[in-house]
């Protein structure tokens, strides 16, 4: 009787777990990032910011993405209230039965666009040996989504993936046979020159897990 009991109290404590809201934002200044993720803890939300992953175009600039099955309508008009709370656009919703955007049992996907402006990278930036493990490397970002890293020795060693700007000045990188995406946080700062002082835009890794890429490591270049 006592595991009856003990398998039944299981189940209910799995059933009542709380679902996640796995947070996509574009475009959002930090500020309001934080007072969104902070508004969503407070009310019982748990969440989890996600990388790598664009909001389609066709979104409108507030979804949530949830799966045919989940009709949990207290958990959406909560939810709704803080989104309101926060003066953002009504939500929409999206209903997924697989693919990329589609979340498991009572997990939904909240996307949000903001209108910050657009960050715009430059198209070439080579790193620094001093930063960068003593290695010479370009940094080329070729679209709006596919960056290349060339690492140059006796030979060139290539590594191509996709990137997404998130926040104004934050940037995340996965690349093909590195094992953890990559964070990188953009600035323009003043630097001095044979032709006088001149302004560069510059990239730091502030988030990695491989020698790769270390932490700290700095690519720029120098508009003239």
């Amino acid at each position: 009787m006592k595991w009856f009991t003990l398998i039944g109290a299981c189940i209910v404590l799995i059933g009542c777990a709380s679902p996640t809201v796995f947070l996509t934002i574009e475009r959002l200044p930090e500020k309001d990032r934080q007072e969104l993720v902070t508004a969503l803890s407070e009310n019982d939300f748990q969440v989890k910011i996600t990388s790598n992953v664009r909001i389609p175009e066709e979104f409108p600039d507030v979804v949530v993405a949830t799966n045919p099955a989940n009709e949990d309508l207290a958990f959406f008009d909560k939810l709704e209230q803080v989104i309101r709370q926060q003066n953002y656009s009504p939500v929409s919703y999206k209903k997924f039965y697989q693919q990329k955007h589609y979340y498991k049992g009572r997990n939904v996907g909240l996307y949000i666009r903001g209108d910050a402006e657009e960050l715009v990278l430059p198209p070439v930036l080579r790193g620094s040996e001093g930063t960068c493990n003593g290695q010479r490397m370009i940094l080329e970002f070729q679209s709006k989504t596919e960056v290349s890293l060339d690492i140059e020795g006796e030979e060139i060693i290539s590594y191509t993936g996709s990137y997404q700007p998130i926040l104004p000045e934050t940037v995340y990188a996965n690349f093909k046979g590195v094992e953890e995406p990559v964070t990188f946080k953009f600035s323009q700062v003043e630097v001095k020159t044979y032709a006088g002082m001149k302004t560069a835009d510059k990239l730091v890794v502030t988030k990695s897990k491989n020698t790769i890429l270390p932490v700290g490591c700095e690519f720029m270049i120098i508009n003239y």
